[in-house]
């Protein structure tokens, strides 16, 4: 029986090998989300900052924050993240665009709290997933932005990277927990008596 067993999941590889690429190949997919949060009158900056870092804490396995002071002049307006060069300018980025590539990463001016985390444990299966997370205060409450950064090796890299990319069409990967942790940041700003709405997100 053991032997029946084996030979099937053994033609299952095979089958699975014929269908998907060995192709060694690496692709990387960004997202974000952008939500607004009104809250009543006694809850603080600190509270929203302290919810995000402690939900991130929870989910990633680094997580890297800088708090920062409020603008002196709250914008009327709920701002949002920007995507920039940080090489813009500089022979890097000349060499950059010969080769094809671009960099850009997310900024949030004004924001009280900034976050970058990562979620480590499938990397040796050719995974990584990063998040950028940013609290920007205004006059009538917060501007909470998620971007996020999800990296898939697929194919013949190593033995590890060609079993998940032969086991993916059944199990999916890890992309699948991004909405969940989102999720997860947004209930810890409700715990401090916040409502929080979604305003925009890619995909949508």
């Amino acid at each position: 029986m053991q032997t029946t067993f084996r030979a099937a999941v053994v033609a299952a590889f095979v089958t699975l090998a014929g269908c998907a690429s060995t192709t060694p190949t690496v692709e990387t997919t960004p997202g974000y989300a952008i939500y607004d949060i009104k809250a009543p009158a006694g809850v603080t900056h600190t509270q929203i900052a302290e919810a995000v870092k402690t939900s991130l804490q929870k989910s990633m396995s680094a997580v890297q924050v800088t708090n920062a002071i409020p603008p002196l002049t709250l914008p009327e307006k709920a701002p949002r993240f920007h995507l920039v060069s940080p090489f813009k300018g500089s022979n890097l980025a000349a060499l950059a665009a010969i080769a094809g590539q671009t960099l850009q990463v997310p900024t949030c001016e004004g924001a009280i709290l900034t976050a970058q985390a990562s979620e480590k444990s499938m990397r040796r299966y050719g995974e990584a997933t990063s998040f950028f997370v940013c609290v920007m205060p205004y006059r009538d409450g917060w501007s909470l932005n998620v971007y996020t950064t999800f990296r898939k090796a697929s194919g013949a890299f190593n033995a590890q990277t060609l079993a998940a990319t032969l086991m993916k069409p059944l199990t999916g990967d890890s992309s699948q927990f991004l909405p969940r942790t989102i999720n997860s940041l947004v209930d810890a700003v409700k715990t401090t008596g916040a409502t929080v709405a979604l305003l925009e997100a890619f995909p949508s």
